[in-house]
């Protein structure tokens, strides 16, 4: 990547050069120079396999709370209509998790339902 970015911003990146002192460690980050903020203290950013399934309700409503905010707040069309459509897929996930809890209340377990359960009792992702 450093090959692509020109002298000047490399340097900035590496807190010396001509520019106005270093460039912001988050902006370093995702200009391919530097480790984000979080794994810079020692932290490093959760995987997308960490979670267990079905385990990201809580954070599923409070995104959809996020987002019905954002509808609200917005005036552009177009933008409302992507957010609906987001929207429309997180509330997806938390009708299909709800389904399938109701059929194992009644004795119908799904290929999914059991695969989710599988991989709960083993700790992990699927």
């Amino acid at each position: 990547m450093s090959s692509m970015l020109p002298e000047d911003i490399m340097a900035a990146m590496g807190g010396g050069g001509g520019g106005g002192g270093p460039m912001p460690p988050d902006i370093a980050a995702l200009m391919g120079g530097g480790a984000p903020p979080e794994a810079a203290e020692g932290e490093a950013p959760p995987s997308i396999t960490d979670g267990t399934p079905g385990g990201g309700e809580d954070s599923l409503v409070i995104a959809l709370d996020a987002l019905q905010d954002a509808i609200d707040a917005e005036a552009d069309q177009e933008d409302i209509q992507v957010m609906l459509q987001c929207q429309a897929k997180l509330q997806g996930v938390l009708a299909k998790n709800q389904k399938d809890a109701d059929a194992a209340m009644g004795g119908k377990v799904t290929p999914g339902a059991m695969r989710k359960q599988a991989s709960s009792a083993m700790g992990g992702g699927y």
